[in-house]
């Protein structure tokens, strides 16, 4: 199958909110002619951008009523897409849950800390933070196929919610493929200090629960989480 139909969809997402959302450098090797324009603007531009993500950014030109719900809609569709495509239930569920958590006099979160808490102690998301697999959705297929060990016990469900204290263990014949992700990624960005990780054994062991201390090297993009937090609170 060619790069070009197989990443098909994935890459028309990149088209439509124009932005590389995954950081994923093959995109850039599109020749198509409809590509050209993009591929041309992110080859430019900086290889990864840090992003101050507790300011409000507004373009110079803005018309906050007008692009109120556009730029809502674009946060929560590069949001949904860096995660792979959750479901707006989904969201919507982990969104209210956060509100309703946050006002508990025992929280000293913000529910903008527990909404990114819930998407970031996924199972799937930690393999990715830990560069031991190139994407979300490949950590999706290795859990599905029985690959990923918590405490010891297979997990199917990449939305498995990490606890402090899970021990995380890769199959063996996923051990050397985990080696060559691990030199391609050169462990940029860094992985969360939530995640000690063994590399000779591979091992990922989590050792306190996340926390929204700095945002600025976790996403490709700037990420308006008040935003995505109001959209799905209506």
């Amino acid at each position: 199958m060619s790069l070009n139909n197989r990443h098909k969809p994935q890459y028309k997402y990149f088209l439509k909110l124009r932005e590389n959302i995954r950081g994923n450098s093959k995109f850039l090797n599109l020749k198509k002619k409809k590509w050209s324009t993009l591929v041309t603007r992110l080859t430019l531009s900086k290889p990864y951008k840090f992003f101050n993500h507790n300011l409000y950014q507004v373009s110079r030109n803005a018309k906050p009523l007008k692009n109120l719900h556009r730029s809502q809609l674009a946060t929560k569709q590069r949001l949904n897409f860096f995660y792979d495509k959750l479901t707006d239930r989904y969201l919507k569920t982990i969104s209210r849950r956060s509100f309703i958590k946050s006002k508990l006099k025992s929280t000293h979160q913000g529910a903008a800390d527990l909404f990114l808490n819930s998407l970031e102690t996924r199972l799937d998301t930690t393999l990715y933070r830990a560069h031991f697999v190139p994407s979300i959705s490949t950590a999706k297929q290795w859990i599905t196929h029985g690959n990923i060990y918590v405490n010891d016990k297979k997990v199917f469900s990449g939305n498995y919610s990490l606890k402090q204290g899970d021990l995380i263990k890769i199959s063996t014949k996923k051990h050397l493929t985990i080696r060559q992700n691990l030199l391609q990624s050169k462990l940029w960005p860094r992985p969360p200090v939530d995640l000690e990780i063994n590399f000779k054994m591979l091992y990922i062991y989590k050792t306190q629960n996340f926390s929204l201390i700095d945002l600025s090297g976790y996403f490709p993009f700037w990420l308006n989480l008040k935003s995505v937090l109001s959209h799905y609170k209506k």
